[in-house]
């Protein structure tokens, strides 16, 4: 076990997170990250549960015609409602306390802070107003309830809860075990912006505390570039009396395109592994008196790459190429404009990707990081 020293960023990260709970299978997966880090990094963990018991008396009145004949006059129908509203309630607020019960038992035991938190209402309704008034530095999640059942599928609540919430999430898309003791792969999506220098700031940060290796990824989709070129050169071949060199128009912009925009590429990832190392350096004693040096974090290993494609399928492509455990996006790219809760890339690929998706919050884009 090495001595962790603490790290700059680190000071708030993962201090409080939001494990959303429906005892679904995915949950359960979540539940065994947020057990994970938790420890780790001494998190307090704040389970909730939301149960809709309006709509199962919403569903109660639909059935009424069809009751039998000596219930249906209003007086006894009135006394049913009231009836079943009443059992309905307690017994959904009992199901969900019981759901929270094994995991309040299983943290506590592991020297978890644990705060198991049953509300009813809307589940999605409930889970954004206990994130607001929680602050959590981290929500974990699965990508779907009890009826995932396809590749692309993300359920209501997930999406409805990500989109109302700029903070960091974890979505969980299949069983991840971090102390596996096997190399994890981490896959940090990279394009020059903000956001995704806050994704890579997480990632080294899970890396330092458990066995992986990280993959720096920059995608460039020069097909799209030469499209549009093409559309403008027809354009302007259309106006009388404009001269133009098409062939080599054509020979130097497709050079420029696809040499330039991997150069960016590199640059981007020369950048950003530059800027968020020197944030992330110890911050602690390199010696301790009389004992001689200590050994720091482990430094994980990097892998870079640079990708050519459409970018949201050449990333899931490259996850699935390597079996990546955990990919991380930002929420926002570069063009970022206000409106957007959450970027395209990021949305798909949480929806395709083989593995699950740390997304971290928007972060203000000020111009590009190379």
């Amino acid at each position: 076990m090495f001595l962790r020293d603490r790290y700059t960023i680190s000071m708030n990260e993962f201090r409080k997170i939001v494990l959303c709970y429906d005892n679904a299978e995915q949950s359960m997966w979540a539940a065994d990250v947020v057990s994970e880090i938790a420890r780790a990094f001494n998190s307090t963990v704040v389970a909730v549960h939301g149960y809709n018991a309006g709509m199962h008396d919403g569903a109660f009145r639909i059935m009424e015609p069809v009751l039998p004949q000596q219930y249906q006059q209003e007086e006894i129908l009135r006394r049913q409602r009231q009836l079943h509203d009443g059992l309905i309630r307690m017994g959904m607020e009992k199901i969900s306390l019981s759901y929270l019960k094994p995991l309040q038992e299983l943290f506590q035991t592991e020297g978890i802070d644990f705060v198991p938190k049953v509300r009813e209402g809307k589940n999605f309704v409930v889970i954004n107003e206990i994130i607001e008034g929680e602050n959590p530095s981290l929500v974990v999640m699965g990508s779907a309830g009890f009826n995932a059942n396809r590749h692309g599928f993300i359920g209501s609540v997930c999406l409805r809860v990500l989109r109302a919430n700029d903070r960091d999430f974890i979505i969980l898309k299949r069983p991840l075990n971090l102390n596996s003791g096997n190399t994890l792969r981490m896959v940090v999506c990279l394009d020059g912006s903000n956001s995704a220098l806050g994704a890579l700031e997480r990632a080294w940060l899970l890396a330092q505390e458990f066995q992986s290796e990280i993959h720096l990824l920059y995608v460039y989709d020069s097909i799209l570039h030469k499209e549009v070129f093409s559309k403008l050169k027809d354009a302007v071949l259309s106006r009388e009396g404009f001269r133009f060199n098409r062939k080599e128009q054509e020979r130097l912009h497709d050079e420029f395109i696809d040499r330039g925009l991997e150069r960016v590429g590199w640059m981007v990832i020369e950048r950003a592994e530059k800027e968020v190392l020197s944030r992330c350096a110890p911050v602690g004693l390199s010696l301790v008196a009389g004992f001689g040096p200590v050994e720091g974090n482990r430094q994980p290993p990097v892998v870079k790459k640079v990708l050519e494609g459409p970018v949201y399928k050449t990333i899931c492509d490259y996850l699935m190429e390597i079996d990546a455990d955990l990919v991380f996006v930002g929420r926002t790219g570069r063009h970022y404009t206000y409106g957007i809760d959450i970027g395209s890339v990021t949305e798909n690929v949480l929806r395709f990707s083989s593995c699950s998706v740390y997304i971290s919050r928007h972060m203000e884009f000020q111009g590009w990081k190379i």
